[in-house]
């Protein structure tokens, strides 16, 4: 019996080392965790229950009557199903930790998911009430601009009906109101011109543009507000017979809108400086002036549509602030680019325009 529970003993430890080393080998293999542990409860108890038969068989001569070997079936059967109710308590509970660590999984995979999603719309909600805010400054700034020629225009009106005016009152009011006039029909103008841009599509591109024709006629168009504005605009031109694809309307638009920008945020006595040169087989147009310059966390936003760097309450310059946005889309429309530099306020500020040569 001692010889036959030894080696059993024996077997039982060598099984045992060769099911821990493959249950390695499986967790190394990316196998779910607990797969085979029933498997090997199962062989250790079936190894358990042929030694304990094998002892009980072997001590059953003992007995005086002989009836020890015939109860060694039952011992046998009474081993192999505790086995099989070890091994199924073993499985259930494998696979119910397997089920828990899937449902944890998907849980976790969602939790994420469901946060991604809130922090998705969190995003989205705080942009909306960034353009929405935009869009009611914008409103306010158009309703400065609009306003204020109207009541200069309704003052000088309600001079002009004064008894006994002089000629030369009489004919200050005119020009104030003639004056004031022109600046609203270019304050309708251009939303008007924001519009029709901004909801069209692409222009004509078959049509060739002679580029040299567009900056020299933008930079005379802007000129004569900075001859009045004190400002020194000089142009340097080196394009020949340079081609472009698109509107030539259109692109004078861009330049003057960019030229006027620079002009206006520019004081009296400062230097507005436009180039235009061919490079890399595009053609660029650079503005340059030494201007109020552009905040640098600012700058990323400079084109965006109902975006200016100063609010109603501190704003210095008239205008709306869509020359800048228009001209990018009519770059873009182009397919061009515009980018704008500047090291920051009272640093002026470079604006390049780049077009491919048709």
């Amino acid at each position: 019996m001692a010889v036959a529970c030894k080696e059993v003993r024996q077997r039982i430890e060598l099984l045992g080392k060769c099911m821990a080393h493959g249950y390695v080998e499986k967790k190394k293999s990316n196998l779910p965790a607990g797969f085979s542990y029933p498997y090997v409860v199962l062989s250790i108890l079936f190894l358990l229950t042929i030694g304990a038969t094998l002892a009980y068989y072997q001590n059953s001569f003992v007995v005086a009557d002989g009836s020890g070997e015939r109860w060694t079936p039952v011992v046998f059967l009474i081993g192999l199903c505790v086995s099989l109710l070890l091994f199924g308590m073993t499985h259930r509970d494998a696979l119910a930790r397997l089920a828990l660590e899937r449902r944890s999984r998907d849980l976790t995979a969602a939790q994420k998911e469901n946060q991604a999603l809130l922090d998705s719309e969190q995003r989205s909600r705080i942009v909306a009430e960034q353009a929405s805010l935009a869009k009611d400054e914008f409103l306010a700034i158009v309703s400065h601009e609009l306003k204020t020629p109207l009541h200069a225009i309704a003052g000088w009106n309600r001079i002009l009906r004064t008894k006994g005016l002089s000629d030369e009152t009489r004919e200050t009011a005119i020009d104030k109101i003639d004056k004031n006039l022109r600046i609203q029909a270019s304050i309708v103008e251009e939303l008007l011109s924001f519009s029709d841009i901004m909801s069209s599509g692409g222009p004509e591109l078959k049509r060739s543009v002679r580029m040299r024709e567009v900056f020299e006629s933008a930079v005379a168009t802007v000129s004569v507000s900075a001859f009045q504005k004190g400002v020194t605009l000089s142009s340097e031109d080196e394009l020949d017979a340079e081609l472009v694809s698109g509107d030539s309307q259109r692109l004078k638009i861009a330049v003057v809108n960019v030229l006027t920008n620079a002009v206006k945020f520019t004081p009296p006595g400062g230097r507005v400086e436009a180039k235009a040169f061919r490079s890399d087989g595009h053609i660029k147009c650079v503005v340059a002036d030494n201007g109020l310059g552009i905040p640098p966390e600012f700058l990323p936003h400079v084109f965006d549509q109902y975006k200016q760097s100063q609010r109603v309450s501190t704003r210095q310059f008239g205008g709306l602030g869509l020359g800048l946005t228009i001209a990018h889309r009519i770059i873009k429309l182009h397919q061009g680019t515009i980018d704008a530099e500047s090291s920051g306020l009272g640093a002026g500020s470079t604006f390049t325009i780049s077009l491919p040569v048709r």
